[in-house]
């Protein structure tokens, strides 16, 4: 293969070879979330760590789901790929059919590289979402209620400002996402005994991109 800076004319006679040099380059590059996309928005654009939490489980929950079902699609696979060997080995089976069998094999083997891949996508997003789960608390129903206002009424009073769309994307970046990390370093001070009310207060203290309640001006 020639090196990266040299053009190849692809054709049936290196297909193989450059889907592998291919698939090698983009095995560690997210073709979903990266890691600043999950933290930044995923995680901050949520603004309050209440709702980071809730996020965090819906993407944890959904990229475990798929990483389940990929495992389960490689055992498959396996069990297939078996199945074929067993029948090239068959005297049940004339040479027409085994040949086809030799193909379904090869085909096979098509897919793996890029499954994997996705595999490691949805590994590394969930190392990233899991990091910032074990920062946070573990909310109950009652906690999370209790911080349902200050989400709301920030993302509402954003809407009113005109702090949404593309600014509301840089504020996730620089306040919101500074703000969840103050929090998660001064819950940690208190993690082994807090109640309601101490976690509301830690979390006032925590985020310095919550406004106030807008006035009828602004309204």
């Amino acid at each position: 293969m020639e090196s990266n800076n040299s053009l190849t004319v692809i054709s049936t006679d290196n297909a193989a070879e450059v889907i592998k040099e291919v698939q090698d380059a983009f095995y560690d590059i997210p073709f979903e979330n990266s890691a600043f996309q999950t933290e930044n928005f995923v995680i901050a654009g949520q603004i309050t760590p209440e709702r980071a939490y809730r996020a965090i489980g819906l993407r944890m929950n959904k990229k475990l789901i798929a990483v389940q079902e990929a495992l389960i699609g490689k055992e498959m696979e396996k069990v297939e790929e078996d199945e074929l060997r067993a029948k090239l080995e068959s005297p049940d089976y004339n040479q027409f059919e085994k040949r086809k069998f030799e193909l379904e094999l090869q085909k096979k083997q098509i897919y793996k590289p890029f499954n994997d891949k996705l595999l490691n996508d949805a590994l590394k997003e969930l190392n990233v979402l899991y990091k910032h789960f074990k920062a946070l608390p573990k909310y109950t129903r009652e906690q999370f209620e209790a911080g349902e206002k200050r989400h709301f009424l920030e993302d509402l009073n954003r809407q009113v400002l005109g702090a949404d769309g593309a600014k509301g994307s840089l504020i996730n970046m620089f306040d919101d996402m500074a703000s969840i990390e103050n929090f998660e370093q001064n819950f940690a001070q208190i993690a082994n005994n807090y109640d309601t009310q101490l976690l509301l207060e830690v979390t006032e203290n925590s985020l310095t991109n919550v406004v106030k309640e807008p006035t009828k001006e602004q309204v």
